[in-house]
């Protein structure tokens, strides 16, 4: 009983650390940003390493053509994706990625740029976006977008753990007892 409940613990309390998944930290180019030339690369910037075999990037135009050109390239925390030469002035894109965190996690999420029109044309409305949406396919928890304490639904995740645990043990415990009672023998006590 003791030693589950060490290891219980134990799990509790780490826990409390793989709560925290990595997050998009920042993009080049940046959300919402309007771009002079359209760029040659995306580089996205993750709070901790990613897994190179797990990464996943789009760049996708109004009309849904994904303008990646090449495999993604993983460098720890960072992930760059090389375009099309041929990507369009004067219209909008949106960044969708998928990747895999060092503990395991995938986490998801978009955000939009725009590549200026060439000198001359009209310029097209802003994104309508203004924050990264970063969503994860997590059970348990939501990536945080800056380091700060566990998020309720990460607590809720731990206590329910911890909830469940204590019962598992209990459980454990009282099937311990009555297996014990039942194959000791009776007592006599002189009188």
């Amino acid at each position: 009983m003791f030693v589950v409940l060490i290891a219980f613990s134990c799990w509790v309390v780490s826990a409390g650390t793989a709560a925290a998944h990595t997050a998009l930290a920042s993009s080049d180019p940046a959300e919402g940003t309007m771009e002079d030339t359209a760029p040659a690369v995306v580089t996205l910037t993750f709070t901790e390493n990613i897994s190179p075999e797990f990464a996943n990037i789009a760049v996708s135009g109004s009309d849904g053509r994904n303008w990646v050109s090449g495999p993604a390239q993983v460098t720890g925390p960072l992930l760059r994706i090389s375009l099309s030469p041929d990507l369009p002035d004067g219209a909008d894109y949106t960044v969708g990625y998928r990747v895999v965190s060092a503990d395991g996690h995938p986490v998801s999420g978009s955000f939009s740029f725009t590549v200026a029109p060439v000198s001359g044309a009209s310029a097209p409305p802003p994104p309508t976006t203004a924050a990264p949406t970063t969503t994860t396919t997590s059970p348990t928890a939501t990536p945080p977008t800056s380091s700060g304490p566990l998020g309720s639904d990460s607590k809720t995740s731990v206590l329910t753990a911890a909830a469940a645990g204590l019962l598992l043990g209990g459980a454990i415990v009282f099937w311990q007892s009555r297996r014990r009672r039942r194959n000791d023998p009776p007592h006599n006590e002189p009188s």
